[in-house]
């Protein structure tokens, strides 16, 4: 049996988003795991439960054992942004969910636009805005914006997740406000023209021997007046709520599953994504994606793939099982004396 080191936290924005998605995983997988929780502090020190001692990342991931699995439950920053996905495979280290070098693709919603539009998914028209750019002269690049905006305007962090730091704007007073918190946030900024179409997720995920497959959509329904499914709508109670599965005509939900499974394949995705799309009057067009999306039992990636007719644990239990057939550690395997035949005992 693998044991499963599932790791938390983070030096993000969704630091307690991932704190709660992880908590739901390493419950959910000690059924048939040996699970060793990892806590990763905002500073970036990694704690394990019942050692009252904060460990740095290469503490941990050198003293791991050959057939030891990695699940990161971590969203935005470090852990998704493929640096921790290339501490592990430098190491030869298995883990759940996409390689370096796609998770650097799906963090920025640029690079996932682009690699897209190479396979033929429709994206939206997006203005680049740099921060060095901005602080060079903020109030003459905002009025610049204004002049040739069509409003209303939505403004990203390019790296974001859980739509921190995205605003809908309709004026240069609030364009002025939105900049200042994304590119607080991000050094590379979006600007978009509001799609009027609706907000669409698909899950796709190693659900069978043939590859990825797609899930069913979900529908996002917001409060009446509201352009945009908000951090808020997502996990304060701001109103709005996912349909899931939502009812769409046969040929829109092909398009959709082909379009999601164009787009991880673009990326190359392995083992889970969310993909975010609008469906207009007269087509799908990508939003964005997320590589590690939210694993609360109640997240929405979890009750798409649940529609689909694979329950949580099952779900969880499969990641873990089909990255543990991956290749392993090759080489030496010989232990440093950190004490981790104390560490290795917790959660057993």
């Amino acid at each position: 049996m693998s044991r499963v080191i599932v790791l938390s936290g983070g030096d993000s924005t969704e630091h307690e988003v991932s704190l709660a998605s992880g908590a739901d995983v390493a419950e959910s997988l000690s059924a048939h795991h040996r699970v060793m929780p990892i806590r990763i502090d905002r500073g970036g020190m990694w704690w394990m439960e019942s050692v009252d001692t904060a460990f740095t990342a290469a503490d941990i991931l050198d003293e791991l054992e050959p057939d030891d699995v990695v699940f990161p439950v971590l969203h935005g920053g470090w852990g998704e942004n493929g640096g921790l996905q290339h501490e592990l495979e430098i190491r030869g280290i298995r883990h759940v969910g996409c390689s370096a070098a796609a998770c650097r693709i799906g963090m920025s919603k640029l690079a996932t636009a682009r690699a897209a539009a190479r396979r033929g998914v429709p994206t939206i028209p997006t203005r680049v805005l740099h921060r060095s750019s901005y602080l060079a002269d903020p109030d003459l690049l905002t009025s610049a914006l204004a002049r040739v905006a069509d409003w209303p305007l939505i403004v990203k962090p390019d790296a974001g997740g859980s739509s921190v730091g995205v605003a809908v704007v309709s004026s240069l007073h609030e364009l002025r406000a939105a900049l200042g918190v994304a590119f607080a946030l991000d050094p590379v900024v979006l600007l978009q023209p509001l799609v009027r179409g609706a907000e669409v997720s698909v899950g796709v995920w190693s659900g069978s021997a043939h590859g990825l497959q797609a899930t069913g959509g979900s529908l996002v329904h917001l409060p009446d007046g509201e352009t945009a499914f908000s951090y808020d709508h997502k996990y304060a109670g701001a109103g709005g709520w996912l349909e899931i599965p939502a009812a769409f005509p046969a040929p829109v939900l092909q398009q959709l599953q082909a379009a999601a499974l164009d787009v991880a394949d673009a990326v190359g995705v392995a083992g889970l994504a969310r993909i975010d799309f609008f469906v207009t009057a007269d087509e799908v067009v990508l939003n964005e994606i997320n590589t590690m999306p939210g694993l609360r039992r109640e997240s929405h990636f979890p009750r798409l793939v649940s529609a689909a007719g694979t329950p949580y644990d099952e779900l969880l239990d499969g990641l873990v099982r089909r990255a543990a057939r991956a290749s392993g550690r090759s080489g030496d395997d010989r232990r440093a004396g950190l004490g981790f035949h104390t560490a290795r005992t917790i959660g057993a």
